[in-house]
């Protein structure tokens, strides 16, 4: 499997996780009308029939997405070790914590909520030390992380006045997927340029 093949297989995954990012939510309300996000988090979906295998799937595959999706751009914008090294590190970290929210049911109620809280927070900072760091050295390009970053953190706010982490869950969520796909085509578009910089 050559370079060319490689790129294409990732960014399909990519597409196809994002998608799934969107599309599922929507399909366990469909199959759970009663959900309400001010009373019950979205993790009720990974306990319930018929969503919670679909809905904890997602959660997985969605870590290894936006996994994937980052630290393959942190060599693309980030030169140098000393940026790229803590941006690694949150972004796995990360990613690990996902990937446990997603395999450890919300039944398990402090094994769930642990990394579950750990990944909100560390993606969290990476997105806003991304944009940060890129703006050391174009400071409009970072701007968008560093909105992104300030727009995940504001959201806390959204504890205050509910219940339930829900409406939180999906608003962190949204800017997750904002922030993922923005990169994604961003980078399809300058590695599209650099590859015809290249050929001319």
């Amino acid at each position: 499997m050559n370079h060319k093949q490689i790129k294409l297989l990732r960014r399909t995954f990519l597409i196809f996780c994002i998608a799934l990012g969107i599309l599922t939510p929507f399909y366990c309300w469909y199959q759970y009308p009663d959900f309400n996000p001010i009373h019950q988090p979205l993790s009720h979906f990974g306990i319930i029939e018929p969503t919670w295998l679909l809905w904890n799937s997602t959660l997985v595959l969605l870590s290894i997405g936006i996994f994937w999706n980052a630290y393959t751009s942190l060599r693309f914008y980030f030169k140098k070790k000393r940026l790229r090294y803590p941006l690694k590190v949150l972004l796995i970290f990360s990613a690990v914590c996902l990937f446990l929210t997603g395999t450890i049911p919300m039944d398990f109620e402090i094994y769930h909520k642990i990394p579950a809280f750990l990944f909100f927070f560390t993606y969290n900072l990476f997105v806003f030390l991304f944009g940060l760091f890129r703006s050391l050295k174009y400071l409009r390009r970072g701007m968008f992380s560093i909105f992104v970053g300030i727009g995940m953190l504001s959201s806390l706010l959204l504890l205050l006045p509910f219940p339930s982490y829900g409406v939180f869950e999906i608003v962190y969520f949204s800017f997750i997927l904002t922030w993922n796909i923005y990169f994604l085509f961003t980078r399809i578009k300058e590695e599209g340029l650099k590859r015809d910089k290249k050929e001319s």
